[in-house]
């Protein structure tokens, strides 16, 4: 059985401790050291390798998600918060999973399940990297979404609908703000209504596009930049 280090980081001593009694029942988990002062937990981070982070978010000084982007590459880590609106703060980060509070045991075990499944693949070799992806609150679960299975996204006012496969997903949140997340894996908006994968494009008429079997709309001022990158993809 591997063994894996912990550490918890949370302002409120509390969360702390219902954390670390979930952790103990598990004998692959040491838990290496608690935090209340992010600051100490950074110090710690930057000198030592730990296999996973549990964080609270909302903290004084640096937050959750500010320790993530600072430590990442390193460590892997699950988000724990009290406030769902700190999903959307966590919309682009690369994390195992995100609870909110107060955590039952057996949401606290998925999460377990996840990070251990996501060591079995890197150790295994079976993954080459890690993909991509962002959450989608549901009633009160948080699923996970990869960036790969997005086949496009429409934007409906200050929502957005996000198409994967035969399942989508509403977010409040608007086109814009997705956009914005999503240009660095290749994305481009096609239409004021429309953002979609650049490599999951099948055909272009000049006034449609098609992703599988979906017609997406193009509209005449997003044009030209989805005719630069069709001709720099061209035989």
């Amino acid at each position: 059985m591997n063994k894996y280090s912990v550490i918890i980081i949370d302002d409120e001593q509390l969360g702390i401790d219902v954390l670390k009694n979930y952790i103990e029942r598990y004998s692959q988990f040491e838990l290496l050291a608690t935090f209340t002062d992010p600051i100490e937990a950074l110090s710690f981070l930057k000198q030592h390798q730990i296999d996973l982070v549990f964080t609270d978010i909302g903290m004084p000084h640096i937050s959750g998600t500010d320790l993530v982007k600072l430590v990442k590459s390193q460590n892997k880590f699950i988000l724990v918060t009290s406030y769902s609106e700190y999903a959307i703060e966590s919309f682009d980060l690369d994390i195992v999973d995100y609870l909110l509070k107060p955590v039952p045991f057996e949401r606290f075990a998925k999460s377990i399940e996840r990070f251990e499944s996501q060591m079995l693949a890197v150790s295994t070799n079976s993954l080459s990297q890690v993909r991509p992806s962002f959450f989608i609150k549901e009633g009160d679960e948080y699923v996970k979404i990869f960036v790969d299975d997005i086949d496009y996204i429409e934007g409906m006012r200050d929502y957005a609908k996000i198409i994967c496969g035969k399942n989508y997903y509403m977010v409040l949140k608007t086109l814009k703000s997705i956009e914005e997340i999503l240009q660095a894996y290749n994305f481009i908006r096609v239409h004021k209504s429309f953002i979609v994968p650049l490599d999951k494009i099948l055909q272009f008429t000049g006034r449609y596009i098609l992703i599988d079997k979906h017609q997406i709309p193009v509209g005449s001022s997003y044009r030209e930049t989805l005719m630069k990158y069709l001709n720099d993809n061209r035989l």
